[in-house]
């Protein structure tokens, strides 16, 4: 779990995870849906609303084509976008942001990269003697998750080709609780080694948040999903920018979130 001394420092500094939180997971074909933003490290609750000037790309995606998502707005501390479910049994929806700088101190940059586990940015900076400086970044987040009007469907494990992304293996329609759903993270199309993964998890009144570890060389890592309901994963892949001039490091969020069935 995360205390409550690192969840001020990125509340107060960094912007906290964004994610999609559907309030529904299956659709009739046709029907209107909603999907929520959210910001915040309260899963699935929304701590903060996101900037609509820096969403992008906000759409549906499905075997035939896309369509975008309308009345894009905040409402409270979320966002909400709208949709009409396609004829197909399984879809997505998808969205990034632009990039945004931020600085920080040398030690809440540090505490930073220990929080989400950024082992390499860290060793990288006290092999450089930079340790002591601040943090210059660029952060963009891309988030997506897994809706269905139908049964299971090979559409959902299919890459959509954003900058970074979890593309699950199998369909989550398909598992239990007491399965496990192989994940590979995808950075540029390639997978994407050694980013470290957290697995939050929201059932009824009961929440989880689980450190599950590393990909492996081919940006796979199994998830163990040990109860039903709402599942959220989220990954950073940062490195260093050969053009320091804006900023020095580049990070780039990944997070999906999909229902499991009792």
């Amino acid at each position: 779990m995360r205390t409550a001394l690192l969840f001020t420092l990125t509340a107060a500094l960094f912007g906290h995870d964004l994610y999609l939180r559907p309030r529904l997971f299956r659709f009739t074909p046709g029907q209107a849906g909603t999907v929520e933003f959210h910001n915040g490290e309260a899963f699935p609750e929304s701590q903060v609303p996101p900037v609509l000037a820096r969403l992008q790309g906000t759409k549906v995606l499905f075997p035939n084509g896309q369509q975008p998502l309308t009345g894009v707005r905040i409402v409270g501390q979320a966002g909400f976008g709208d949709f009409k479910a396609p004829a197909a049994p399984a879809f997505l929806v998808v969205g990034h942001t632009i990039p945004n700088f931020i600085e920080l101190d040398p030690k809440k940059f540090e505490e930073y990269l220990a929080h989400e586990r950024l082992t390499a940015a860290s060793e990288w900076r006290k092999a450089h003697g930079e340790s002591a400086k601040p943090g210059r970044e660029l952060y963009s987040k891309y988030v997506k998750t897994v809706l269905h009007t139908g049964a299971p469907d090979a559409f959902v494990t299919r890459p959509t080709g954003a900058k970074i992304e979890f593309v699950p293996l199998a369909d989550p329609a398909t598992k239990k609780p007491g399965d496990k759903l192989t994940v590979q993270i995808l950075f540029n199309g390639a997978p994407a080694p050694n980013l470290h993964v957290e697995a939050a998890s929201a059932f009824g009144k009961s929440v989880k948040e689980t450190p599950i570890g590393r990909t492996n060389s081919q940006g796979q890592i199994d998830i163990p999903l040990d109860s039903p309901g709402l599942w959220k994963l989220h990954a950073i892949h940062m490195q260093r920018r050969t053009d320091t001039k804006q900023a020095d490091w580049e990070s780039h969020w990944a997070s999906l979130t999909f229902e499991i069935n009792p």
